[in-house]
């Protein structure tokens, strides 16, 4: 599979650090900083869609209907829970995505 978008336009143009190998351009120590964050937070975005649709799942109970407030501190929870369950090893999805995007920065096809 082959990615294609305009973040992987700009790194592949920007990456422009004096380490290469075989004409193979290397992401800089920032850029692949950068990276791996945004790979990390796509992730998180990821998983907080997925608790979001598991707790719409759930069936509304109780006695009083949730107020604004409350709706609003489970939206912030549920994306603090995203965050950290993302944050470290994770699920591998984030460090999956920065692999092959790196490889494909980096002009390696590796499959």
């Amino acid at each position: 599979m082959k990615l294609t978008s305009p973040l992987i336009n700009e790194l592949k143009g920007t990456a422009g650090s004096t380490d290469t190998v075989h004409d193979k351009r290397v992401l800089t120590g920032s850029e692949n900083k950068k990276l791996r964050q945004a790979c990390s937070d796509f992730e998180a975005l990821l998983l907080n869609k997925l608790v979001s649709s598991m707790r719409e799942s759930l069936p509304e109970g109780g006695l009083f209907e949730k107020s604004f407030g409350e709706k609003m501190f489970q939206s912030m929870h549920d994306e603090e829970l995203s965050r950290q369950m993302a944050s470290g090893r994770g699920t591998g999805l984030g460090e999956l995505l920065y692999q092959k995007i790196n490889r494909q920065v980096n002009g390696n096809s590796g499959r």
